[in-house]
């Protein structure tokens, strides 16, 4: 495994509609040399502190997942508990808010394209593009771990690139995607 880049080293920005900050991992851009294969993604990380409202990102299906504290979105009117043990899907075009809030914490936020983008493949025919998915369940393997908290050897949010027989020791302080 080899870490692709850490929260530490880089410096946040406003969100889209000024309501927050976030560090952002993985562009949409840097996500194309990563994985030429796969539907464009970002990856950040969000700065929460009080409720507000999400920026709109049509085109973008967003998993968001809060670390350190329960949440609650509200999502085209309709109120979600939301814990850092199960991700929470959406879409960009959604109305979404932060309702509740039990502590400041941050949350990982995956945005992939959604729309159906097409890729020939090694034989010449078209197929849709796969998407990159996260998971906080680590069943079989992943292309990328980033790490939640803090653990041996490695700083909290700091992603890494899984090789294909890489067994990764941080099953509870890490979410996979795949």
């Amino acid at each position: 495994m080899r870490v692709i880049t850490s929260f530490d080293e880089l410096e946040p920005v406003p969100w889209a509609n000024g309501a927050g900050e976030t560090t952002e991992l993985v562009s949409l851009t840097d996500s194309q040399t990563l994985t030429p294969s796969l539907r464009r993604w970002r990856l950040s990380i969000a700065r929460l502190d009080r409720p507000a409202v999400f920026s709109p990102l049509p085109g973008l299906a967003r998993t968001f997942l809060p670390i350190g504290a329960e949440v609650a979105l509200e999502i085209d009117g309709e109120v979600h508990p939301v814990t850092s043990a199960e991700p929470k899907t959406f879409r960009g075009e959604q109305t979404v808010s932060l309702v509740e809030l039990g502590a400041p914490c941050f949350a990982l936020n995956l945005m992939v394209e959604d729309s159906n983008r097409m890729v020939e493949d090694s034989s010449g025919s078209e197929s849709e593009q796969r998407a990159l998915e996260m998971s906080t369940r680590f069943a079989g393997s992943g292309q990328f771990a980033i790490t939640l908290n803090a653990v041996p050897d490695r700083p909290r949010f700091q992603l890494l690139r899984l090789d294909d027989d890489d067994e990764f020791p941080y099953r509870f302080d890490a979410a996979i995607l795949h």
